[in-house]
């Protein structure tokens, strides 16, 4: 071959060889972009965040300056993506990443950590009433409805905020901070934004500890049902008892639920825990039935995420079968808060109703909701709270405000109880009503089995 054709063979193989190389070094660009991005809505993704993270606190502590970090979630994406398709929440995904990158613009960056989570990183030297500003104008950005496809979608976010280095100093602390802030967020109703200070934290480990300690109580046998009567002046007698939990820890000291349950129920521990008692209770129950109290009814509180579980009715028509326990001994009690969790609860609430489980309304009178959800539960019972009943002996409109609400539940073929009665002035009030079943500390206390065995003949006496 001539040289100018070795030549051009050269020219052709260095072509080549460029082109595979620009090609490897293109698939090695995209390579890197995929692994340091989400791929639905092209963000940062967690690994991403925390190499940005790292350097951008490196930057601040060189140059004395600050940084904040901002979690954020939808409010009940769950909903959405059970209800109209996770391909459906996958574009509320998308836009909702725009107009978060929309409202940060230059002044930062955003991350998908995964699901419904963003992160919004701002760095320099921020006050916390601007960061403020800057969180509140993330939520009101969400105010006007997603448009997807031709239907219109509202969603709101909740944020916490954390700042470097006030908060934390590393990105470990400072994304935990501002994890700790979203909870007080959603806790105070969602749709909103919370900064972080130290008082988080230490509830934030206070509950840790509790979560801790509940795991494997069940195992441990720390759990104790506790008995409250509910009696009637029709007869003089007790018509039953609610089962009241309580959590025995190893130095015999008991725990009231107030300090446990709400850890229980934002961890999920709530369907064990709530397993126990209803297993625990309906053997009781059926004890008492073939025993001491063949009339038994026991109430026991039921949370709104037991209900939503699938597999409540059947498991609660199980324990009767097993224990064979008349359905009518067994009331379910819940709150208000049951409406908000959509119509599966409402289904499962007729479904043991079907079954001649009776439903209780208890703490009426307190939630925005209350005729509402005596419209809309299937109720057999009625319990007024104990903040209408505190004043009905000392304030004439107090006493009015709970006379007519007892007619109004009669109207509805409803039956009351009225609950928090510590004063016989209070049952001088109430015993005008005979047709309404009395609760309280001016009866008894909550108390364990063995004195409520021993209480229950001496009730007609002491009414």
């Amino acid at each position: 071959r001539t040289l100018s054709e070795a030549e051009e063979l050269v020219a052709l193989a260095a072509a080549r060889l460029a082109a595979i190389a620009l090609q490897r070094h293109r698939t090695q660009v995209q390579l890197w972009h995929l692994a340091h991005h989400d791929r639905l809505t092209n963000l940062p993704n967690r690994a991403r965040l925390q190499e940005k993270l790292d350097d951008a606190i490196q930057d601040a502590r060189r140059h004395n300056t600050s940084l904040a970090v901002m979690f954020l979630d939808v409010d009940n994406f769950k909903i959405i993506n059970d209800s109209l398709s996770h391909e459906f929440g996958d574009q509320v995904l998308q836009q909702v990443s725009d107009r978060l990158r929309g409202v940060v613009g230059g002044d930062g960056y955003c991350a998908r950590l995964g699901g419904d989570e963003f992160t919004v990183v701002h760095e320099g030297a921020m006050s916390l009433a601007a960061l403020g500003d800057l969180a509140g104008r993330l939520v009101v950005a969400f105010e006007p409805p997603l448009r997807i496809g031709d239907q219109e979608v509202k969603v709101t976010v909740s944020i916490g905020v954390s700042k470097f280095p006030e908060h934390a100093d590393d990105a470990e602390g400072l994304l935990r901070a501002a994890d700790t802030a979203l909870f007080r967020s959603k806790e105070r109703g969602r749709n909103q934004f919370a900064l972080f200070n130290q008082e988080m934290l230490e509830e934030a480990a206070r509950k840790f500890t509790i979560e801790q300690g509940l795991h494997g109580a069940i195992e441990r046998d720390e759990l104790r049902l506790v008995f409250q009567p509910e009696l009637s002046l029709e007869g003089n007698r007790a018509v039953a008892v609610e089962a009241l939990l309580r959590w025995q820890l190893a130095d015999g000291r008991l725990v009231p639920p107030g300090e446990f349950l709400a850890v229980a129920e934002q961890s999920r521990l709530i369907l064990d825990i709530g397993d126990w008692v209803m297993r625990t209770a309906i053997a009781k129950a059926a004890e008492w039935h073939r025993g001491p109290w063949p009339d038994v009814r026991i109430a026991v509180n039921v949370s709104p995420r037991q209900l939503l579980d699938g597999r409540f009715v059947a498991r609660v028509a199980s324990l009767l079968r097993e224990q064979a326990l008349p359905p009518s001994c067994l009331e379910i009690e819940l709150t208000e808060s049951v409406l908000q969790t959509g119509p599966a609860t409402v289904e499962a609430l007729r479904q043991l109703r079907a079954l001649g489980v009776s439903i209780a309304l208890d703490d009426f009178g307190t939630g925005y909701s209350s005729l509402a959800s005596l419209e809309q539960l299937p109720l057999t019972r009625v319990k007024l709270d104990r903040s209408l009943v505190d004043t009905i002996d000392t304030s004439e409109r107090s006493f009015a405000i709970a006379h007519a609400i007892i007619e109004l539940c009669r109207g509805l073929g409803l039956a009351i109880t009225a609950e928090g009665i510590e004063r016989p002035t209070q049952f001088a009030l109430l015993a005008r009503e005979r047709d309404v079943t009395l609760q309280g500390y001016l009866f008894s206390r909550p108390i364990p089995e063995p004195e409520w065995l021993a209480l229950l003949p001496q009730v007609p006496a002491r009414l």
